[in-house]
Protein backbone atom coordinates (compact mmCIF):
# COMPACT_ATOMS: atom_id res chain seq x y z
CA UNK A 1 0.00 0.00 0.00
CA UNK A 2 1.08 3.58 -0.96
CA UNK A 3 1.86 6.04 1.91
CA UNK A 4 -0.60 8.07 0.75
CA UNK A 5 -3.43 5.55 0.67
CA UNK A 6 -1.93 4.49 4.20
CA UNK A 7 -1.98 8.11 5.30
CA UNK A 8 -5.31 8.43 3.65
CA UNK A 9 -7.04 5.70 5.79
CA UNK A 10 -5.37 6.63 8.86
CA UNK A 11 -7.12 10.08 8.84
CA UNK A 12 -10.30 8.59 7.26
CA UNK A 13 -10.47 6.52 11.10
CA UNK A 14 -9.53 9.29 12.90
CA UNK A 15 -12.32 11.09 11.75
CA UNK A 16 -14.58 8.44 11.98
CA UNK A 17 -13.10 7.97 15.74
CA UNK A 18 -13.92 11.78 16.46
CA UNK A 19 -17.42 11.28 15.17
CA UNK A 20 -17.89 13.01 11.60
CA UNK A 21 -19.20 11.24 8.75
CA UNK A 22 -16.75 10.69 6.02
CA UNK A 23 -16.58 9.39 2.19
CA UNK A 24 -13.13 9.07 0.07
CA UNK A 25 -13.79 11.43 -2.73
CA UNK A 26 -12.43 10.73 -5.89
CA UNK A 27 -12.70 13.21 -8.97
CA UNK A 28 -11.72 11.82 -12.24
CA UNK A 29 -13.23 11.60 -15.64
CA UNK A 30 -14.06 8.13 -17.78
CA UNK A 31 -15.79 7.42 -21.10
CA UNK A 32 -19.36 5.80 -22.07
CA UNK A 33 -21.09 4.54 -24.79
CA UNK A 34 -21.30 1.44 -26.73
CA UNK A 35 -18.50 -0.68 -26.76
CA UNK A 36 -17.48 -3.79 -28.73
CA UNK A 37 -14.35 -6.22 -28.46
CA UNK A 38 -11.78 -5.96 -31.09
CA UNK A 39 -9.97 -9.04 -32.63
CA UNK A 40 -7.08 -9.64 -34.10
CA UNK A 41 -6.64 -7.88 -37.67
CA UNK A 42 -10.06 -5.49 -37.15
CA UNK A 43 -10.28 -2.03 -36.71
CA UNK A 44 -7.16 0.04 -35.71
CA UNK A 45 -5.04 -3.27 -36.70
CA UNK A 46 -5.94 -4.77 -33.35
CA UNK A 47 -3.91 -7.62 -31.53
CA UNK A 48 -7.05 -8.34 -30.13
CA UNK A 49 -8.96 -8.03 -26.42
CA UNK A 50 -8.88 -4.16 -27.24
CA UNK A 51 -11.91 -2.25 -26.26
CA UNK A 52 -13.67 0.73 -28.45
CA UNK A 53 -16.40 3.03 -26.91
CA UNK A 54 -18.73 4.35 -30.06
CA UNK A 55 -20.35 7.77 -29.31
CA UNK A 56 -18.16 8.30 -26.75
CA UNK A 57 -19.06 10.58 -23.67
CA UNK A 58 -17.49 11.49 -20.61
CA UNK A 59 -18.49 10.94 -17.27
CA UNK A 60 -17.35 12.66 -14.02
CA UNK A 61 -17.32 11.54 -10.95
CA UNK A 62 -16.78 13.20 -7.41
CA UNK A 63 -17.49 16.72 -6.46
CA UNK A 64 -15.54 18.99 -8.98
CA UNK A 65 -12.00 19.69 -9.81
CA UNK A 66 -10.50 21.14 -6.24
CA UNK A 67 -12.81 19.36 -3.92
CA UNK A 68 -11.02 17.45 -0.78
CA UNK A 69 -9.87 14.11 -1.01
CA UNK A 70 -12.06 13.78 1.47
CA UNK A 71 -15.78 15.12 2.17
CA UNK A 72 -18.41 14.87 5.04
CA UNK A 73 -20.27 16.19 7.75
CA UNK A 74 -19.79 17.39 11.26
CA UNK A 75 -22.51 17.18 13.29
CA UNK A 76 -23.29 19.75 15.68
CA UNK A 77 -25.95 20.87 18.17
CA UNK A 78 -26.99 24.98 18.27
CA UNK A 79 -27.54 26.15 21.57
CA UNK A 80 -30.59 26.48 23.37
CA UNK A 81 -30.96 30.28 22.02
CA UNK A 82 -31.02 28.92 18.43
CA UNK A 83 -33.77 26.69 19.13
CA UNK A 84 -31.75 23.67 20.36
CA UNK A 85 -31.68 22.18 16.30
CA UNK A 86 -28.92 19.94 15.41
CA UNK A 87 -27.36 20.72 12.36
CA UNK A 88 -24.47 19.16 9.90
CA UNK A 89 -21.67 20.99 8.83
CA UNK A 90 -20.39 20.20 5.52
CA UNK A 91 -16.35 19.11 5.90
CA UNK A 92 -13.57 18.96 3.05
CA UNK A 93 -10.21 17.73 4.02
CA UNK A 94 -7.35 18.26 1.17
CA UNK A 95 -4.97 15.35 2.48
CA UNK A 96 -1.18 16.30 1.68
CA UNK A 97 1.73 14.29 2.45
CA UNK A 98 5.63 15.61 2.60
CA UNK A 99 5.52 18.40 1.38
CA UNK A 100 2.51 18.41 -0.96
CA UNK A 101 1.16 22.23 -1.99
CA UNK A 102 -2.87 22.35 -2.72
CA UNK A 103 -3.53 23.38 -6.22
CA UNK A 104 -5.58 26.83 -7.00
CA UNK A 105 -8.49 24.64 -7.56
CA UNK A 106 -8.47 23.21 -4.32
CA UNK A 107 -7.38 26.70 -2.51
CA UNK A 108 -10.50 28.21 -4.29
CA UNK A 109 -12.95 25.09 -3.46
CA UNK A 110 -11.85 25.60 0.57
CA UNK A 111 -12.50 29.38 0.34
CA UNK A 112 -15.64 28.77 -0.57
CA UNK A 113 -16.30 26.02 1.94
CA UNK A 114 -15.45 27.77 4.49
CA UNK A 115 -17.05 31.43 3.48
CA UNK A 116 -20.31 29.42 3.01
CA UNK A 117 -20.11 28.51 6.55
CA UNK A 118 -17.96 25.00 6.44
CA UNK A 119 -14.72 23.41 7.30
CA UNK A 120 -12.36 23.06 4.63
CA UNK A 121 -8.36 22.72 5.51
CA UNK A 122 -5.31 21.24 4.11
CA UNK A 123 -4.25 18.61 6.59
CA UNK A 124 -1.12 16.18 6.68
CA UNK A 125 -2.07 13.94 9.42
CA UNK A 126 -5.00 12.51 11.88
CA UNK A 127 -4.59 15.79 14.56
CA UNK A 128 -4.97 18.01 11.77
CA UNK A 129 -7.80 16.89 10.01
CA UNK A 130 -9.43 16.15 13.61
CA UNK A 131 -8.44 19.73 14.73
CA UNK A 132 -10.55 20.99 11.91
CA UNK A 133 -13.83 22.22 13.06
CA UNK A 134 -16.29 25.19 12.76
CA UNK A 135 -16.96 24.90 16.39
CA UNK A 136 -14.01 23.67 19.35
CA UNK A 137 -15.44 21.28 22.31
Amino acid sequence: MKAATALMNRIMLALSSAGRTVWRNTTAQGWAGQSFELRAGEVYRAKGGERVVMEAYPIKAGLCVGSGDLIGIDSVVITPEMVGTRVAIFCSWEVKSGTGRATEAQIKFAKFVRNAGGVAEVVRNEQEAVAARLFKD
